[in-house]
């Protein structure tokens, strides 16, 4: 076991072996999960046990701030609580459409713009497999893209995107079976 020195909404600052009593703020983590913060250059944070990335993180409180919405402004409104779930998983699966993709170490971008392009490169590889072309990835490197890798690409981007329609299908029919305000709040992503 290690623990995980914390701001005070669970932000981890640094893993350390020994229980820091003297820290204002720290939680124990496996040593799993204490291995991927260590691994990773991304911002994590540690919440009642639980480990969350930072797109994790962002889309709990979002979730946790929809529950409020929920509370405040429909309690005694099904329908209009109802509405207001699908349309935030609908924003939700937006952000996870087009937040990109790692696709065998390659940080590939999925906003629509660099979709289309994909697509475009990947029709022009269909026509010349001796196509090639440079392309930028989500991390900032370049690479030399050829016509066997485009074509791996475009299938990895498409399936990325239908499985993001997929999840949203499948939690707006959580939504729609929903009969009570307290049902429809522990619907998750």
């Amino acid at each position: 076991m290690k623990y995980a020195i914390t701001g005070p909404k669970g932000a981890i600052f640094n893993i350390v072996d020994v229980e820091p009593t003297n820290a204002p703020h720290y939680s124990e983590i496996s040593d799993a999960d204490a291995a991927t913060v260590e691994a990773s250059e991304d911002r994590f944070f540690i919440v009642d046990g639980v480990l969350y990335d930072n797109k994790s993180w962002i889309a709990k409180l979002k979730r946790e701030y929809a529950n409020e919405k929920i509370d405040k402004d429909f309690s005694e409104n099904l329908e209009g609580a109802k509405k207001l779930l699908r349309d935030h998983y609908a924003e939700y699966r937006y952000e996870v459409e087009t937040g990109g993709l790692d696709m065998g170490g390659l940080a590939v971008r999925t906003d629509r713009l660099t979709v289309a392009r994909i697509y475009q490169a990947n029709t022009l590889a269909i026509a010349d497999p001796t196509f090639t072309t440079e392309w930028k990835l989500g991390n900032g490197t370049f690479i030399t893209v050829d016509a066997t890798l485009i074509a791996q690409l475009s299938a990895s981007v498409t399936a990325h995107i239908q499985a993001s329609f997929v999840q949203e299908k499948a939690v707006n029919a959580s939504i729609d079976a929903a009969t009570t305000i307290e049902d429809l709040k522990v619907i998750n992503w």
